[in-house]
């Protein structure tokens, strides 16, 4: 095997209609598996190494939400008869910038209201490992994503409400996954949620939203003010950037992250959200 067909592997890949996220996951795949030919003297060169290098298009940039528009979103999510059970689960994704296997693996055993803490030490997977799509605890990539996040205010209330909404609602406690329970962000019957039902919980706001302020800008003859299709990676991103525009220390900001390299909190996951923060 030689560095042209690898490269001509992911050509035809992309050429299949495979996405570049997945290509790169897949060379991740397959070079440290070429990488152990090498080190067994099978054979010299590893033909995966750079065969991704210069090819394709950059990742498209994650959108992070401006201030206002994160306002606007919360406030009109707080006002809705729809969408306001999902207010807490918003906040808590801002207001500690977790991932979203991480967010729905969270149970009340992580949550310490009395000291203010969020302990992140693992991540709830929907996979199929040969045993049919289902709930799989997973150790974090890195020692980096074992941490303890401090609450804000809005984190710790947020918490509280989503306790209160889930006691009115007679949640189950007891639903267990690989022998875990009491999960905190949940559906009726008290399983953690599926990755896709809080992605379209977030997508399906967004456009509520969209849909009230484009009727507003008409009635109002003005352009309408409208918020990005996000996700809630975007949700991460954006909360990464709330930390980056308060001047924290990057090191603080990569903890909280639960990044292993700063150089990723700062190239991949920092933006600036408004013209006036360079002017």
């Amino acid at each position: 095997v030689k560095l042209s067909d690898a490269k001509g592997w992911f050509v035809f890949l992309h050429d299949s209609g495979i996405k570049q996220n997945t290509i790169g996951v897949l060379q991740s795949v397959v070079r440290p598996a070429f990488e152990m030919a090498v080190d067994d003297d099978i054979i010299r060169k590893n033909p995966a190494k750079d065969a991704l290098k210069d090819y394709g298009k950059p990742a498209q940039e994650r959108v992070a939400l401006t201030v206002a528009q994160q306002e606007k979103l919360l406030a009109f999510a707080q006002q809705s008869k729809v969408y306001r059970k999902r207010l807490p689960m918003l906040q808590v994704m801002l207001g500690i910038s977790c991932r979203c296997s991480e967010l729905i693996g969270l149970t009340w055993q992580d949550v310490d209201l009395e000291r203010r803490k969020v302990s992140i030490g693992s991540q709830l997977i929907y996979k199929n490992y040969g045993d049919g799509y289902k709930f799989h605890w997973a150790t974090p990539k890195t020692a980096a994503g074992i941490r303890t996040i401090p609450m804000s205010d809005m984190v710790y209330h947020a918490f509280e409400a989503q306790k209160r909404q889930n006691f009115l609602l007679g949640i189950p406690r007891n639903v267990e996954v690989e022998g875990r329970s009491d999960y905190i962000f949940v559906s009726k019957n008290g399983r953690p949620l599926m990755p896709s039902a809080v992605n379209n919980a977030i997508y399906n706001l967004v456009a509520a939203y969209n849909r009230r302020e484009t009727a507003l800008a008409e009635a109002e003859g003005r352009e309408a003010e409208l918020i990005p299709d996000i996700s809630s990676h975007n949700m991460r991103h954006t909360g990464c950037t709330r930390m980056a525009e308060r001047n924290l220390n990057v090191k603080v900001v990569q903890y909280v992250m639960g990044h292993s390299n700063s150089g990723v909190t700062m190239d991949v996951y920092t933006h600036i959200t408004e013209q006036a923060q360079v002017e």
